[in-house]
């Protein structure tokens, strides 16, 4: 498993800033955690496009086709972290 830098684990773990970063983050890591491959991925954010008005969806959609493959980049590599560990990487904690 990755682990932040040492530097990032700092003494903002008891901020209300980061309780709720990690709250989040907990949910997305779960949801990462049951995407299996880059189509999965690609329907899951096309999903989110739709939720947008009508005039964003579409350009929105582009964008993940676009750069899938980069998406599904950074999504394997928060993969294996805790929420903790994400939060302090996004400074956060």
């Amino acid at each position: 498993a990755a682990t932040a830098p040492l530097h990032l684990l700092n003494d903002r773990d008891d901020t209300p800033l980061c309780e709720q970063c990690q709250e989040y983050a907990a949910q997305v890591l779960e949801k990462t955690k049951e995407i299996k491959n880059e189509d999965q991925l690609v329907d899951a954010l096309g999903m989110i496009c739709d939720d947008l008005p009508a005039i964003l969806s579409e350009p929105c959609k582009q964008q993940i086709d676009k750069n899938k493959d980069a998406i599904w980049d950074a999504v394997k590599k928060i993969d294996d972290l805790t929420p903790k560990e994400l939060c302090a990487q996004l400074t956060l904690c």
